[in-house]
This record gives structure tokens, C-alpha cells and sequence, in this order.
């Protein structure tokens, strides 16, 4: 039986753990929109690294884990989430100048050490349990981690009836009640009522002070700056931030013809995260010139009156497009519910696809209709839905995509049946990178058909265009589409007749570097050879490595080194070397964290000489494997079952939800099932053969409805996350007789935690994610190994 102060005090922390990992929801998402999505990982890496200091901090004072500092904690979380968010709003660094300005790396690194402190009080509170209560281990960490899985399953919900900001106010309000909840005193409980009020009344007018600011280099910002910019509407959900723009100088085409001279259509725009546009055009006032005047209109004109199907609205421009070329029927296929819900309402009319019976408009994740429909289309487009970025920049090198992988394209490809045409357009990129890594998808797409006789390639200025056919075009295709090509004044690139003539025509290089490399890569015999020895990495991405804006090789530091500070990019174009650094600082920090312990405290080295040498190194390493571990396995599985479950919040939601509940049953049982010493190689096994069973089971389960694809990812993570929950306790329990030692357990199992989030990341990009698991899955076993007595 648990007591009636152990239960409050279990209570107590369950609510800080749950308002602690809806804080780092949240704030992927302020990231998101205030910098840009590919730091959202550096929260996990500072929640962490705030658990290692905290333990830290406990080995070295131990009066620090007094229980009638509990709710001081709770309090402390409370009090600088807001701090600490304010701080990060109104004084965040300039990614661009941080290159030249070492003013803007002493920003950061207070940017980091700032947000990092609400996790230090949280885990103060945790570390303290443990050290106080290492016979209960197993029940104490299950209440963190079920408390965190509380706070994961809920964020959605948050974050879509509150958006980011407020779901921060949100979490502070929460702390607050932890705080509550864990006070014994009269005046700390005051103090309490007091900040849940606060919390309450921010909530409730929400002052402007809170506001997300976002990136002076976001297109969102820059359009605020417009005097002739409205903005009409603003909505926020779990996925995504979506800004509607008016304005009359609201003007894209990508890929626009040379020969159109015509006006431009009117436009309203949607901004995605405050710098992912989207044009909308007003489509009763669009010229049918400016129509047959865009790439996917070489493609449509020898498939007039077909079927069209478009992967992703592009804001609805490719869906007039097709009609404006004689398409019959065009069908719409929206990821976002922002955009589709914006374009039945606010923009029916202006944009007039809803009410048009020529459009069909679905809102689905592209990859997953792509995997659940049977029809055949006379065109399926892939169009160019996302902003240009320069290929040195490195800006996108973390985000995974999955409709950029070859088993997308041969998805693409099968809904084009016999005589249709897959139209893919990307941007150009100097030397060819993003537009030759397409070319990649392709050919592997094909197979072993002959590329020359399957592909068209065209380019303007800015962008390429490849128009392929599952069967080889026909001589009258073919000159139908070099009559369109050469009309419309693009340069040819491939096909299977190449006039000399109009390979570098109008859109004039000093060579034909994008025909010269696109002819090689399609008509050598190693194309691996040809992956190897090239200046980027531009192999095909695939869905165990999906990051199709991953460019980077290591011969290319020099030259990275050399620019450095001279390129107006993040980070100067440092891009993937941006990890490496991060990986030192927090190498650095965690060795701090585990070492400080010992050479400043006296007591805490005589209780490690009482231990032994041996048990001592057994339990750093034990400690600091599982915790390598744990983030390894998260981490894959949290990308890895992006594919199955589509949006990046719902799937951070659900995995890290059904873990943290699967992981902490497991603690809850690991007392009882100790003498089982088998449990930890078990788990090792199931590492080991998972990749291959998510492997197996992506696609028939992608053809199936969303609660289908939930219930595989809770039913395949439960036996996983169950096992994982157990080393820890165990560990801690071991530990009951050098109570001591606890803290700096907690401090060791932290700072590999905050190593193993960066590392992951870097490991991924290289090895892809299977490997992560195979990884997490050696580390489980060294530490069976390597465990402490008696666990």
C-alpha cells in the first residue's frame, strides 16, 4: 500500500513530469515558427541536458533532495518557464550573423542555458525522489514516466485548442499545481495559488509580450514590413501555423515561361509556419496564356482532357493549371487540414476549387493516398510546394521527408498505369544537387528501363521540370514535346531525341553543366560509382534515410571552413557541421556534469572508493548506456513511424506517449520481475528484428485508415517500451545501499541522454534509422553486461 503523502507526493511529480514533456512539445513548435522546424530537436537535447545538470547539482549538495524543497522546485519550473520563454522571444540569436558576430554565439549559448533551467528544477525533483526512495524506484519512476506520457498524449490537443505559445502559459500553470499538490506549508502553498492564478490570468488575455516573434529572415516578417500586406487570418493546430496574406504584389510562378509577357494573375498567399508559401490564385482572373504558360503545361498538352491527379495544393495554382490546359478532371490530394479547411472557407470563392465539379479535393497525407488508391491517371504531378533554399546553406539537412524517398516515386509511378505521366518539378540548384538527387529518384524508379526513352527533362532559369512515362514515349510524343519545350523557350535537358540547339538556348549557361551531369548520371553503367565520387551527396533517399536535403559530404569542409562568415546563410552554409559542433558542447557539458561531482566534493569520492573501482565503473557505464539507449530507440522510432502516421506532432505524440506508458508499466513490474535477468536481452532481440517488421508492415498499413495506423504503432511500441522501462529502476535499486551515488546516477543517465539526442541525429543522416535501433539495441546489452550487483 502507498500512503497518503507518498500517493500526493507521486501525484505531485506525475504533474510537473506531464507539464515537463508538454513543454517540450510545445516549444518544437515556437521553434518552428520563431527559427525554423530543423532546431526543434535542440529541445530534447536541453530538457536533457537540464536533467543531467540537476543530478549533478544533487551528488554535489546533497541537501538539495530535502523533501521540503519538493514543491520549491515545482514552483521554480513554473517561474522560468515564462522567463525563460521571454527570453528566448525578445532575445533570440541571429542564425544568419552568427558566423561573423560573437555576440550571436554568446546569444545562443544563453538562449540554450536558458531554456535549459525549468528542465534543471524538474529534475531536481525526479533525482531527489530517487535518492530519497531508491527501495520504491520502480514505482517512483513510473510516475514520471507515466506522467510524461500524460503530457505527450496531450499536446495535441493543447497545442490545437491553445497554439505554442499559450500551451507554454499552459505548462507553467501546470507547474504551479505540481507545486500545489507537493506543499506541505502554508506559505509555499500561498505562493502556489498565487502562480496558478497568474498562469490563469496570463492565459486569459494573453498580452502581446507573448506573441511568437518570428525570424526577421521568415517570409512573414518581411511581409509585415509591406505597407500594401494584409494579414486576415491567422490559425494555429498541432502541425502547423498558417498566416492568409493579401496583397497586390503577391506574385509566384515557379518555372514561369520566358515567352509569357502577360499580366499576372492576383494572388493571396499562405505562409506555413510563417515562411513556406503557398500562392493562391484568384482563378476567375487568371489569363489562359499565364495557364499554358507554366512547365506542368508541356506535360497536359499531350494528355488533354485526362485525368490529373496533384500531390499537394501548392495553394491550388497547378489544380488551374490543369484546367486552364483542358484537364477533364483534376483530383487535389491536401496534407495540411490548416490549408484545406482555409480554401473551403476564407478562400472559396477567390480560389474557387471547392465549388468547381471539375475538382475533386482530399484531405490526406500524400504518401498515404498514393499507397491506398488503385486508379490510374492520365498525369500525376508532383509539384514544387516548398521555398527555394541554397543548396550550401545545409538549412533543410534535418528534416526528414518522406514523399522525397524511392518508395514514394514508385508509388507515384503505379497510379500512372501504362500511358500516364509522373511531372515532377524541382528548383535548380548551382552545382546540381537538389535537381540531380530527383534525377536519382527517378532512375531508380525505373528500374532497368532505359532512362532516354522514359524521360523528358526541361528547365527555365530557376527550375527543372521531368515529365516521365512508364512506357517509352512514342516518336510523336516526343516531338510534341520539344515543339511545347521550345515554344515556351525552356532549354531542353533530356529526352530521347536531344536537338543540339536546344540544350542551352535561352536560359544561357557557360556550359550545360545540369544536361552534361544529367546525361552522365542516366547513362552510366555505376551509378554508384557516380554517387561516390560526386561533390554532394545526391544517392536516393529512401524511407530509412529520408532526408532528401541532406547534401553533405566531409571533403567538403574545407571549402565550408574557408567561406565561413562570408555567405549570408544560417550559420554561414555550415549547415551539417552546425551538429558537429553541437555534439562537442554538450560532450563537453555532460563531461562536466559527471566529473564535477567527484573532484569537488570529498564525501562523493570516498563514498565511490567505499563502492570499489569496479562497481564504480560498472555503474557509470550501466547508467550511461541505457541512456544512450533509451534516446536512440525514441528517436528512431519517432521518425521512422512519421511514415505510418504522417504529421510530425501527432506522431512525436503518439510514440514518445505509448513509450513513456509502455516504459513506465514496465518500472511499475520491474520489482517483480527482477530475478528475470533475461529481460534486457529480450528487449536487445526485439531492437534487433523491429526495423524489419516496420519495414514489412509500412505499406499494407499505409492503405489502411488513420485509427488503424494508431493502433499498429501503440500495439508495436508496447512490448519495446515495456522492457525499456525497467533497466533504470533496476539500476537505481541497486544502488539502495550507496544512496549517495543515486544523484550521480541520474546525473551519468542525463548527460549520455542529451549526447545520445545530438548523436542520433548525426547518426541518422549517415547510417539512416534502422541502424540507431540496431545501435540502441548493443548499448541494452553492454549494459546487461556491465549492471551493477543485484540488478
Amino acid at each position: 500500500m502507498v500512503n497518503v503523502g507518498k500517493a500526493r507526493t507521486l501525484a505531485g511529480m506525475g504533474a510537473l513530469s506531464a507539464a515537463t514533456l508538454l513543454l517540450q512539445v510545445a516549444l518544437t513548435r515556437v521553434f518552428s515558427v520563431a527559427q525554423f522546424y530543423h532546431f526543434a530537436f535542440l529541445i530534447i537535447s536541453l530538457a536533457l541536458l537540464g536533467f543531467g545538470a540537476s543530478g549533478s547539482l544533487l551528488a554535489l549538495w546533497p541537501r538539495l533532495k530535502a523533501p521540503t524543497l519538493y514543491a520549491w522546485y515545482a514552483q521554480g519550473f513554473a517561474i522560468t518557464v515564462i522567463a525563460a520563454y521571454l527570453f528566448l522571444d525578445h532575445f533570440a540569436f541571429d542564425s544568419y550573423s552568427i558566423a561573423w558576430d560573437i555576440n550571436q554565439v554568446f546569444l545562443l549559448v544563453a538562449n540554450l542555458l536558458a531554456l535549459a533551467v525549468p528542465f534543471v528544477f524538474a529534475g531536481a525533483l525526479i533525482g531527489s525522489l530517487l535518492t530519497n526512495q531508491p527501495e520504491s524506484s520502480g514505482l517512483v519512476y513510473s510516475a514520471n514516466l507515466l506522467g510524461s506520457a500524460a503530457g505527450s498524449v496531450a499536446a495535441p490537443m493543447f497545442l490545437t485548442l491553445l497554439g505554442g505559445a499559450r500551451t507554454v502559459l499552459l505548462c507553467a500553470l501546470f507547474g504551479a499545481l505540481a507545486g500545489l499538490i507537493l506543499s506541505s506549508r502554508r506559505r509555499v502553498s500561498l505562493l502556489a495559488i498565487f502562480g496558478i492564478g497568474v498562469s490563469v490570468l496570463l492565459l486569459a488575455i494573453f498580452p502581446p509580450v507573448f506573441e511568437i516573434i518570428p525570424s526577421p529572415y521568415k517570409l512573414l516578417s518581411q511581409y509585415r514590413l509591406n505597407p500594401d500586406v494584409t494579414i486576415t487570418a491567422t490559425y494555429e493546430n498541432a502541425y502547423e501555423r498558417l498566416d492568409l496574406i493579401q496583397s497586390p504584389t503577391i506574385h509566384s510562378a515557379p518555372g514561369l515561361s520566358l515567352a509569357y509577357l502577360g499580366e499576372l494573375p492576383p494572388e493571396a498567399a499562405l505562409l506555413l509556419d510563417a515562411d513556406a508559401l503557398l500562392p493562391v490564385v484568384q482563378s476567375d482572373q487568371m489569363p489562359a496564356s499565364f495557364a499554358r504558360s507554366l512547365p506542368a503545361a508541356v506535360a497536359l498538352g499531350i494528355r488533354p482532357d485526362g485525368d490529373v491527379l496533384i500531390l499537394g495544393t501548392s495553394g491550388g495554382l497547378d489544380a488551374s493549371v490543369a484546367l486552364g490546359n483542358d484537364a477533364r478532371h483534376v483530383t487535389i490530394v491536401e496534407s495540411s487540414h490548416q490549408v484545406f479547411d482555409v480554401l473551403h472557407d476564407d478562400l472559396r470563392a477567390w480560389a474557387g476549387l471547392v465549388d468547381d465539379a471539375r475538382i475533386t479535393l482530399v484531405r490526406e497525407d500524400v504518401r498515404t493516398y498514393a499507397e491506398q488508391s488503385s486508379a490510374d491517371y492520365s498525369i500525376v504531378q508532383l509539384p514544387l510546394s516548398d521555398n527555394y533554399r541554397p543548396i550550401s546553406s545545409g538549412a533543410f539537412t534535418l528534416t526528414e521527408n518522406y514523399t522525397l524517398t524511392a518508395e514514394a516515386f514508385r508509388a507515384y509511378f503505379e497510379l500512372c498505369g501504362e500511358d500516364g505521366l509522373l511531372v515532377v518539378t524541382r528548383w535548380l540548384q548551382s552545382p546540381p544537387s537538389e535537381d540531380l538527387r530527383t534525377l536519382a529518384l527517378i532512375l531508380e524508379m525505373l528500374g532497368d528501363r532505359d532512362p532516354l526513352q522514359h524521360i523528358v527533362a526541361f528547365r527555365s532559369f530557376q527550375t527543372v521540370t521531368f515529365v516521365v512515362k512508364p512506357t517509352p514515349f512514342t516518336a510523336e510524343e516526343t516531338e510534341r514535346l520539344l515543339e511545347a519545350i521550345d515554344r515556351l523557350r525552356y532549354d531542353l535537358v533530356l529526352a530521347p531525341v536531344m536537338p543540339e540547339d536546344m540544350i542551352n538556348r535561352y536560359a544561357r549557361l557557360e556550359t550545360p553543366v545540369y544536361h552534361d551531369r544529367y546525361l552522365t548520371l542516366a547513362t552510366t553503367s555505376d551509378r554508384q560509382a557516380f554517387y561516390e565520387n560526386y561533390e554532394f551527396e545526391v544517392s536516393p533517399p529512401t524511407d530509412n534515410h529520408p532526408f532528401f536535403f541532406h547534401f553533405f559530404r566531409w571533403a567538403q569542409t574545407p571549402a565550408i571552413v574557408e567561406n565561413l562568415g562570408r555567405r549570408w546563410q544560417p550559420f554561414g552554409g555550415s549547415g551539417y557541421l552546425v551538429l558537429v559542433a553541437l555534439l562537442m558542447f554538450v560532450v563537453l557539458a555532460a563531461a562536466v556534469f559527471i566529473l564535477a561531482p567527484v573532484a569537488l566534493r570529498r564525501a562523493f569520492r570516498s563514498a565511490l572508493r567505499q563502492r570499489g573501482t569496479l562497481r564504480m565503473m560498472r555503474t557509470l557505464v550501466y547508467f550511461a548506456a541505457i541512456g544512450l539507449a533509451y534516446l536512440f530507440v525514441e528517436i528512431a522510432l519517432n521518425q521512422r513511424y512519421m511514415l505510418i502516421l504522417g504529421q510530425p506532432t501527432l506522431t512525436l505524440s503518439t510514440v514518445i506517449g505509448s513509450l513513456l506508458l509502455f516504459s513506465g508499466l514496465g518500472s511499475l513490474a520491474s520489482a517483480r520481475l527482477a530475478r528475470r535477468r533475461y529481460s534486457i536481452v529480450i528487449l536487445a532481440a526485439l531492437l534487433v528484428i523491429l526495423p524489419a517488421v516496420i519495414d514489412a508492415m509500412s505499406p499494407p498499413i499505409l492503405s489502411t485508415p488513420l485509427l488503424s495506423r494508431l493502433g499498429f504503432t501503440v500495439l508495436s511500441i508496447a512490448p519495446v517500451g515495456f522492457l525499456m522501462g525497467m533497466p533504470f529502476a533496476r539500476g537505481v535499486n541497486a544502488l539502495s545501499d550507496a544512496s549517495a551515488l543515486i544523484p550521480w546516477a541520474w546525473a551519468v543517465n542525463g548527460s549520455a541522454s542529451v549526447i545520445s539526442a545530438v548523436l542520433a541525429a548525426t547518426l541518422a543522416l549517415s547510417l539512416g534509422f534502422p541502424a540507431l535501433l540496431l545501435l540502441g539495441g548493443g548499448l541494452y546489452l553492454l549494459a546487461a553486461i556491465m549492471s551493477p550487483a543485484r540488478v
